[in-house]
């Protein structure tokens, strides 16, 4: 593993960086809140922050960490629900040059000594407790510790956020649009997480693409409930509303009967999010006899978003376009959707336009020229840089600079995205990438597992349900309960537990021994097993 300065000077000399001539969110800052500090960029609860409002407190931030030693080019975490506070630390990074890793709440202790480490975070912002979590005490007993921890609405047992708020304003440095701005870590077929690098030019044509295709502007307001730790969420959350003008509205938890009311009440324009949170908006808005007239775009992203769902949105929002989108960490934004609600219905069934560079693989790597399916490949100015690790990025890109998605799909009408299948081991629950390698690693830890493996099956609330197989050692049984308890201690996401256990004499396998994972979602859903070619 290298450090990001490392991996920027490899990314420069392979001309994967490249001038962008663009206007970091710093700078940008500086002057949208000159020109009008008294506009509303976000809220969040009973707080409303200004321009003007948001960016004091960022430079009395950034100030507050360079007297503590902390240099430009430093990683400053946090691990935080969908608060205020983190949309200032997002732009005091902006503004002084840090690279931001934010961090997914259900993180923990498994997850954490991993990622802290590999990423050199030198400062760490976490909630002193929420949900019943202590969430600082987790972050202070790792084995390695981060070197400055600060408390978010802390209890006072700990230096907080507040107290850093307190000084005077810092003088920014803004670095170069082609530095590194954001570090998100994901999981993949490896088992484990991989650092996903972002430059603030990246990200910034992320946003004037999207912008574009959905026409947002100053009269926008974004509802945001997704993790602001995932990209979805940090970018409506952290960038949006300084690039267009729109506000944006932080929910901490999501309870759709809430969200139908604030929605109602701002008059919200957009919102975006995973197939739960679409289905659950259209049960809760149908309770409150709303139809969310301001709403005129919802996209959905994530696994197993069925057509029937998204044209049950057009009709229960009949002032909204409803699309699936797609894109991922790495390309956060391959097909930004539909364009019209005329065309939503009709193409229910794909992922929306493409707006890359794209190439359909075949088996060879050789670009496909049939109308088969193919494992999707793409390239454009919003892909990521590269991976923390540069041992990630071997088998990650093209020869000729592709990222290779990890996705099977067909172009329809020269236009159109359609997802068929998956070239990865990976499972979407609820938005989130789970590794089933990484839980399978997890489980053959238990002395009564001689052999295991993970699947998602399709689920629709979740996406996919995480389903675990497992061959017991002889005289030994191992029990769902067990399973919990076994993966507890280790101190894993819960969201990665698997939720369906199911006891098997043997693994099917190929000939070469590899697990068939086809045969064991056959007999899991009762459908006829699918006699493929052995692997």
């Amino acid at each position: 593993m290298t450090g990001i300065a490392d991996r920027l000077a490899a990314f420069r000399a392979a001309g994967r960086v490249r001038t962008s001539g663009r206007t970091g969110l710093g700078d940008l800052a500086l002057a949208r809140a000159a020109e009008a500090p008294d506009r509303v960029v976000l809220r969040e609860g009973d707080t409303v922050l200004t321009r003007g409002e948001m960016l004091g407190l960022a430079l009395r931030l950034g100030g507050a960490l360079a007297d503590r030693g902390v240099a430009p080019g430093a990683v400053v975490a946090f691990q935080l629900p969908n608060w205020w506070e983190a949309c200032v630390i997002n732009l005091a990074a902006a503004l002084f040059g840090y690279r931001l890793l934010p961090l997914l709440t259900m993180y923990r202790t498994a997850e954490l000594s991993e990622i802290l480490p590999a990423s050199g975070a030198e400062v760490v912002f976490a909630p002193s407790e929420w949900r019943g979590t202590r969430y600082a005490d987790r972050m202070a007993g790792l084995d390695i510790p981060p070197r400055h921890l600060f408390t978010v609405r802390g209890d006072g047992d700990e230096p907080d956020f507040a107290e850093l708020l307190d000084g005077p304003a810092g003088q920014p440095a803004c670095p170069d649009p082609d530095d590194a701005k954001l570090i998100l870590f994901t999981s993949g077929s490896t088992g484990r997480a991989k650092g996903v690098i972002h430059s603030h030019a990246t990200i910034d044509a992320v946003i004037e693409t999207a912008a574009e295709f959905w026409g947002i502007g100053p009269d926008d307001r974004l509802y945001v409930p997704s993790p602001i730790a995932h990209i979805g969420g940090s970018l409506y959350a952290f960038e949006f509303p300084w690039i267009t003008g729109c506000e944006t509205i932080l929910s901490e938890r999501w309870d759709a009967a809430a969200a139908v009311a604030e929605m109602d009440r701002h008059g919200v324009t957009f919102m975006a999010g995973a197939t739960p949170f679409l289905i659950s908006l259209i049960a809760a808005a149908k309770m409150a006899g709303s139809t969310l007239p301001n709403l005129r775009r919802f996209v959905c992203g994530g696994a197993s978003v069925q057509p029937d769902l998204v044209r049950a949105g057009l009709v229960a929002f009949p002032n909204a376009t409803v699309s699936r989108a797609y894109g991922s960490t790495e390309v956060p934004l391959v097909c930004p959707g539909i364009r019209t609600r005329a065309e939503a219905g009709p193409r229910a069934d794909t992922d929306g336009e493409v707006a890359a560079e794209l190439r359909l693989l075949d088996e060879t790597g050789a670009e496909r020229t049939d109308d088969a399916p193919g494992e999707i490949a793409v390239r454009c100015e919003r892909m990521f840089l590269g991976y923390l690790d540069p041992a990630d990025d071997a088998a990650a890109f093209t020869a000729d600079g592709f990222f290779r998605m990890g996705d099977l799909g067909r172009v329809i009408d020269g236009r159109y995205l359609q997802i068929t299948g998956r070239s990865k081991d990976i499972i979407i629950r609820k938005g989130e990438n789970i590794s089933p390698l990484e839980i399978e690693t997890a489980l053959l830890r238990h002395p009564a597992v001689r052999a295991v493996a993970v699947i998602g099956l399709p689920d629709a609330e979740r996406g996919e349900m995480v389903t675990a197989f497992v061959v017991p050692e002889a005289g030994t049984r191992f029990t769902f309960a067990q399973m919990t308890v076994h993966l507890a201690a280790l101190d894993m996401a819960k969201q990665k537990f698997p939720e369906r256990l199911d006891i098997v004499e043997a693994l099917p396998l190929t000939a070469v021994g590899k697990v068939r994972k086809d045969r064991l979602r056959a007999m899991a859903t009762g459908s006829p097993r699918t006699e493929g070619q052995d692997a």
